[in-house]
C-alpha cells in the first residue's frame, strides 16, 4: 500500500527547467491575480506527467491536463486539500498526505505510494516538490509553493515482493542490528506491532538515566509528556500501518530526574515474508538543545525582547487570523491602540532604566485585564495593541477600553516615587476580509484624536459606530447612577380573582425616572441592564422596595383580611446569583412582612442557561415559604415535564395567547389546554394582557382563576392604589 523514499538533491530534466523557473516566479507580489494563474497553467502543461501546483497549507491551486488521464477533473481539484478522500477513494487519505506535505517544508523532495483503486488495485506514486521562491532566505520561510506529480504504478507486485525480501532480509539480520545499537548515541528499539519495548539500547541510560532491563516490556506512553503522548500513539499505529517508510514525528519522555528531554524519533515496520508487520524498530535522537533554540529564535522573531508580549509581526499574523474568523462567524472585531500619556516625561526625568521597568509594569497591568483568545502585543516604544475578538464591534471595544483606563488610575511606583501614566486609546473595527495596515492606522487616528480630547480617553475611528456606542456608554453610566440617586420606581398592576371580583395581588413593574422628569419603560433599558450585569442591582432593589410597599399596604388592611401579594419578576443573572436567597431574606426581615406576602416569578427564557442551578436556587427559595410563579409561559421553551420538577405555584399564561380570544378558535383551545394542564398540576392560573370584556367571559367560562391587564387597570404608582386597598369603616 506504500512506499516511500526521500531525496535531499534533485536534478531537473532540462526540458522542464523553465516550468520550474515559472513555478518560482509566481511569488512575485507585483503580478496580478490573471497573469499569475495563467502562468501557473502554462508550467504544469510543460509537465508531461499529471501534475498539480498545491500550496503550502496543501490546497489545489490547478492541474495540468495530463491529470485527465487519471480520470481527474481539474474543477474538482482546485480548492480542496491535496488529501480530500473524495479525490483518491481512500478514507484515510489525511493522515498519509497531509503530513508529507508537512514534511516537504523543509525543502527536501519526498513521495508516497497510495492505492486509488475503488475496486482493483490501483497504486499510484505521489512525489511532492518543493518551489522556492525567487527571495529565498531559509528553509521553512522559502518555500512558497509544492509541484505534485502523480505516477501510476503499472507492476505492483513487483514492488510489494521487493518489500517482503527487505523485511526477511532485517529480521535474519536482527543480530547484526543488535549488535550497531550497541554502539550508537540515539536511542534505538525494538517494538511489538502494539509498541511494547521488546529491545531497548544502553543510550537509554545516558540520555533517560534508565537501565534498558527495566524500560524493556513497557510502553513508550509510560515514558511520554501527556502533551506528546497522543502523536506518539498515533504514530506507533501508523507505522503499523505502512509499508518500509519511516513514521516521523517529535515528543517528549521523561527522564529518570523528573526532567522532558525533547526526541525526533523515525518509527520503521518490521514485515514477514507474508508482508504482516511483527516488529518495530525506533530510533530516537535528543533534540532538547536543538528545540531550545528553534524556540527562542521564534520568540526572538515574533515576541517583544523587553516584555515578552508578541510583537508587530506576530501581531500582524494573529490580525490575519482573526479576519478570517470574522469573515466566517460575521462577528465584528476590535482593535485598541494604546499609547501611553506621561511616559516621556517619567523617562526623561527618572532615567532610562526607570523607563524600562516601567514599560515592563505597563505590560503585567495590560496583559490582566486581557481575556482568553485575546492579543497583546508591543508594537512601539510605549505603544501597545489589544487585539480582541467577539466584542460586538465598537460597542464590546468600549467597554474594554473603560477597563483599560480605570487600570491606569491606579500610579506606578517607580524608584520609590509613585508615578501616574495614563492611556490614551484609538479603536478601530474590522469585520471579515481587511487590511491590517490599514485597520492599525485606523486606530492610530482615533487615538490621536482621544490626545487632543485631553488625554486619559478612547475615541472610535468609525463615526457611526462611535456615536452608537458613545450613546450606549451614556445610558449605561446613566442607569449605574439611577441605582443609587433613587431613580427607580415601582408601577403596580392589580391581579383580579375571576371568583370574587377583588383584587388579590398586584405585578411590580420597574420604572425609570429621569431627572429630566422623563419615564423610561423596562423595554427601553432593561436589556442593558441584562447585558451590563446591572441587573442585579436593580433586581435587588425591586425586591426590597416591593417588601418596603407590601408593608406599607398591610397597615391598610383589618387583621382578618387576606394580605395582597406583590409579585417581583426574577432574571436569569439573578437566578444565577449565589447571594439572592440570602438578599431575598434579608429584604422580608427588614420590612416585617411574611413571606407570603411577596411573591417571585420568572420567565420560561430564564430557565434556558443553567436549569439545574435555578432549580437550585427555586427550591431554596420554596422552602422560605415564598410563592413562586412562571411567567409568560407558551412563549419559551414550554417542557411541560419541567412543570412536574420546578416547585411552582402559579402559571401566568402569556398575554399573546389571551389576545387572541374570542376572535380566534385556536387560542380558545390553547388557553384551554395550557389551564388544564396547569390545574391537573394543582398550580393556579393567572391570565396576563386582558382588554376586553369577551376576553374576560372566555376565561371564566375556562375557568381561569385570576387575571390582569388594561382591562382592569393599568401600571399605576402604589398611591393609586391605597383607597381601593383601605377597608371600609
Amino acid at each position: 500500500m506504500i512506499e516511500a523514499r526521500e531525496k535531499n538533491t534533485r536534478t531537473i530534466d532540462p526540458s522542464r527547467a523553465d516550468a520550474f523557473e515559472r513555478l518560482a516566479s509566481l511569488s512575485d507580489p507585483d503580478l496580478d491575480d490573471l497573469t499569475r494563474a495563467l502562468q501557473m497553467r502554462v508550467a504544469l502543461n510543460q509537465i508531461d506527467s499529471p501534475a498539480l501546483a498545491v500550496d503550502i497549507d496543501g490546497t489545489v491551486l490547478d492541474a495540468n491536463d495530463a491529470t485527465g488521464s487519471l480520470a481527474l477533473n481539474r474543477d474538482d481539484l482546485r480548492g480542496r486539500p491535496l488529501w480530500a478522500p473524495s479525490l483518491w477513494h481512500i478514507a484515510d487519505a489525511d493522515t498519509v498526505l497531509a503530513p508529507l506535505i508537512e514534511s516537504c517544508l523543509d525543502g527536501r523532495t519526498r513521495s508516497r505510494t497510495i492505492d486509488i483503486g475503488e475496486i482493483e488495485p490501483r497504486p499510484l506514486r505521489i512525489e511532492i516538490t518543493p518551489i522556492f521562491g525567487p527571495n529565498r532566505s531559509g528553509p521553512h520561510r522559502s518555500v512558497t509553493l509544492l509541484l505534485a506529480e502523480l505516477h501510476p504504478l503499472t507492476d505492483r507486485q513487483e514492488t510489494d515482493a521487493i518489500i517482503a525480501a527487505t523485511a526477511q532480509k532485517l529480521a535474519a539480520a536482527e543480530d547484526i542490528f543488535r549488535a550497531v545499537a550497541e554502539y550508537t548515541s540515539d536511542l534505538v528499539c525494538l517494538h511489538e506491532p502494539d509498541g511494547t519495548f521488546t529491545y531497548v539500547s544502553p543510550s537509554v541510560k545516558r540520555l533517560l538515566g534508565l537501565d534498558a532491563s527495566s524500560v524493556v516490556g513497557s510502553q513508550p506512553v509510560d515514558l511520554a509528556h501527556s502533551d506528546t503522548r497522543k502523536a506518539l500513539v498515533h504514530a506507533l499505529q501508523d507505522a503499523s500501518r505502512r509499508g518500509s517508510e519511516p513514521t516521523r514525528f517529535r515528543h517528549r519522555l521523561r527522564h529518570r530526574n523528573g526532567s522532558y528531554r525533547w526526541f525526533e524519533t523515525s518509527i520503521t515496520p518490521i514485515r514477514d515474508a507474508d508482508g504482516a508487520p511483527h516488529q518495530l524498530q525506533s530510533s530516537s535522537r535528543d533534540i532538547t538543545q536543538q528545540r531550545e533554540t528553534e524556540q527562542n529564535l521564534i520568540k526572538k522573531a515574533f515576541h517583544d525582547e523587553l516584555t515578552g508580549l508578541p510583537n508587530k509581526a506576530l501581531l500582524i499574523d494573529r490580525m490575519t487570523q482573526a479576519f478570517a474568523a470574522s469573515e466566517r462567524t460575521q462577528q465584528p472585531i476590535g482593535v485598541l491602540l494604546i499609547d501611553l500619556d506621561g511616559f516621556k516625561t517619567a523617562n526623561d526625568t527618572l532615567g532610562h532604566q526607570t523607563g524600562v521597568t516601567a514599560l515592563t509594569k505597563v505590560a503585567e497591568r495590560l496583559t490582566a485585564i486581557v481575556r482568553p483568545g485575546d492579543t497583546l502585543a508591543r508594537i512601539g516604544s510605549d505603544e501597545f495593541v489589544m487585539l480582541c475578538a467577539g466584542t460586538d464591534g465598537a460597542r464590546g471595544a468600549t467597554v474594554v477600553a473603560r477597563r483599560i483606563i480605570d487600570a491606569f488610575e491606579q500610579p506606578f511606583v517607580l524608584e520609590g516615587r509613585e508615578v501616574h501614566l495614563g492611556v490614551s486609546i484609538g479603536i478601530a473595527t474590522a469585520l471579515g476580509d481587511n487590511d491590517s495596515t490599514r485597520v492599525l492606522d485606523n486606530a492610530e487616528t482615533a487615538m490621536f484624536e482621544a490626545k487632543q480630547e485631553g488625554r486619559g480617553r478612547f475615541a472610535i475611528h468609525n463615526e457611526a459606530d462611535q456615536s452608537l456606542a458613545l450613546e450606549r456608554l451614556s445610558t449605561e453610566e446613566a442607569l449605574r447612577r439611577a441605582v443609587g440617586n433613587n431613580e427607580l420606581r415601582l408601577h403596580y398592576q392589580p391581579e383580579i380573582d375571576l371568583d370574587s371580583n377583588c383584587i388579590v395581588g398586584f405585578e411590580a413593574l420597574v420604572r425609570w425616572q429621569r431627572p429630566d422628569g422623563r419615564l423610561i419603560l423596562p423595554d427601553d433599558f432593561i436589556p442593558l441592564a441584562e447585558e451590563s450585569g446591572l441587573i442585579v442591582d436593580i433586581g435587588k432593589w425591586v425586591i426590597r422596595e416591593a417588601c418596603r410597599q407590601a408593608a406599607q399596604w398591610r397597615v391598610h388592611r383589618t387583621p382578618d383580611q387576606e394580605p395582597v401579594r406583590i409579585w417581583v419578576n426574577l432574571s436569569a443573572r439573578q437566578l444565577g446569583d449565589p447571594d439572592l436567597i440570602n438578599y431575598v431574606q434579608s429584604a422580608i426581615d427588614d420590612a416585617g412582612i411574611t413571606t407570603d406576602e411577596i411573591c417571585l416569578e420568572i420567565t420560561e427564557s430564564a430557565l434556558m442557561g443553567d436549569a439545574e442551578t435555578a432549580t437550585e436556587q427555586l427550591d431554596e427559595l420554596r422552602r422560605l415559604g415564598i410563592s413562586l410563579g412562571i411567567d409568560d409561559f407558551g412563549i419559551g421553551w414550554s417542557q411541560f415535564g419541567y412543570l412536574q420538577r420546578l416547585p411552582l405555584d402559579v402559571l401566568k399564561i402569556d398575554r399573546s395567547f389571551v389576545a387572541g380570544l374570542g376572535a380566534e378558535k385556536s387560542a380558545a383551545t390553547i388557553v384551554a389546554a395550557i389551564i388544564d394542564l396547569a390545574h391537573a398540576l394543582g398550580l393556579v392560573v393567572i391570565a396576563e394582557g386582558v382588554e376586553t370584556l369577551q376576553q374576560l367571559e372566555v376565561l371564566a367560562e375556562l375557568d381561569c382563576d385570576q387575571a390582569l391587564g388594561f382591562y382592569f387597570s393599568q401600571p399605576q404608582s402604589p398611591e393609586a392604589f391605597d383607597e381601593v386597598l383601605t377597608p371600609l369603616s
